[in-house]
């Protein structure tokens, strides 16, 4: 995408720290039409607004990489960044922020986060206070979480080979993408919730119409506990820019 003259210049002027880029005082996109091409830049190299950090944030360079170099890009050149170059694009913070709220996270719960990834979702709970593990199968991003010092553990392992241990207050999870592996994923993490909790995740919309057995047992697992869902429209894109179709859903854990 093409960055105009006046874009580059209010991002010259935009404060960037570690992932976040925070537009210059008093230009809100909703009342400044400079502010709305700048922020549509912005979300075009891969940066979505966060409300609670009134910024927009590059999730997919957490948890060290660093915004500056992506805005020099792109006022020096006059157009973005391909986002496809930087890897996969994890959970958006305005995402996490909506399943926290939605969880209503107090600083006294303990939350896990299985196939973390860098553990963006994970990061965003213990902001709010609480006490959170991670689960990853990649050493290397395993790694870059206990290096960010979030987490209080971190384990390097395949998530479904693990035993369930019902004792997190939350389990807040990005399955992977692939249907009957995050049914499969879904299932197995509600068996770490102790009795009253909730699961958070973020799904592909129809995730629970498969015709495989993980399917069948996420449909019965949503008739046995319920929950709610809630459409996300846009907020959630491919490495490529494109929006993918996406749910969020709470799912009550299980009952004394």
């Amino acid at each position: 995408m093409q960055v105009a003259h006046d874009v580059r210049e209010v991002l010259s002027r935009a404060t960037c720290e570690g992932t976040t880029v925070r537009l210059p005082p008093g230009l809100d996109p909703a009342r400044h039409e400079v502010g709305a091409r700048t922020a549509k830049a912005l979300t075009a190299a891969g940066a979505l607004f966060s409300p609670r950090r009134r910024a927009f944030v590059f999730a997919d360079l957490f948890p060290f990489g660093q915004a500056q170099p992506l805005i020099d890009d792109m006022i020096a050149n006059g157009r973005t960044a391909p986002r496809p170059f930087r890897g996969e694009a994890p959970c958006p913070p305005a995402v996490a922020e909506q399943m926290c709220d939605e969880l209503a996270l107090t600083p006294d719960w303990t939350v896990l986060e299985p196939s973390a990834g860098h553990g963006n979702l994970a990061a965003e709970a213990a902001d709010r206070g609480c006490t959170v593990d991670c689960i990853e199968l990649e050493h290397h991003r395993a790694v870059d979480i206990k290096t960010a010092g979030f987490a209080r553990h971190v384990i390097t392992a395949d998530f479904l080979t693990l035993p369930q241990q019902p004792r997190y207050d939350a389990v807040i999870m990005y399955p992977p993408f692939r249907r009957d592996l995050a049914a499969a994923h879904i299932v197995h993490a509600h068996g770490f919730l102790r009795p009253g909790g909730q699961l958070g995740a973020l799904v592909s919309i129809g995730l629970e119409n498969g015709v495989r057995k993980a399917s069948a047992a996420l449909r019965e697992l949503l008739h046995r506990h319920g929950g709610r869902k809630y459409n996300l429209k846009g907020e959630v894109m491919a490495p490529s820019g494109r929006p993918l179709n996406t749910e969020l859903w709470i799912v009550n854990g299980p009952q004394d």
